[in-house]
């Protein structure tokens, strides 16, 4: 239950991050959280699915790596993608 709120935290903070980053389109993420949370590559891409967005998807590289950090948090060590063209908007 409690990945749940793990779940829409971290998904809160990389859109945020991609927001002001100009980010719209994730090709690699690299996520740490703790060894016994159930925030995998899979929970992830559903979340996102779930929540129709475009930033993640069969192109993006998910790697969550798992690590003796504090339970219930998680750390986005990377972010890289495709920049928005500015010419678009």
């Amino acid at each position: 239950m409690h990945d749940t709120f793990l779940h829409q935290n971290l998904y809160e903070s990389i859109v945020r991050l991609c927001k002001i980053h100009s980010i719209s389109k994730i090709l690699n993420i690299t996520i740490i959280v703790h060894i016994h949370s159930h925030i995998s590559e899979e929970s992830i891409r559903d979340h996102f699915i779930e929540r129709n967005s475009t930033l993640i998807g069969d192109w993006t590289n998910i790697l969550v790596q798992k690590k003796e950090i504090e339970p219930l948090t998680a750390t986005i060590e990377q972010i890289d993608g495709e920049k928005i063209n500015p010419s678009t908007l």
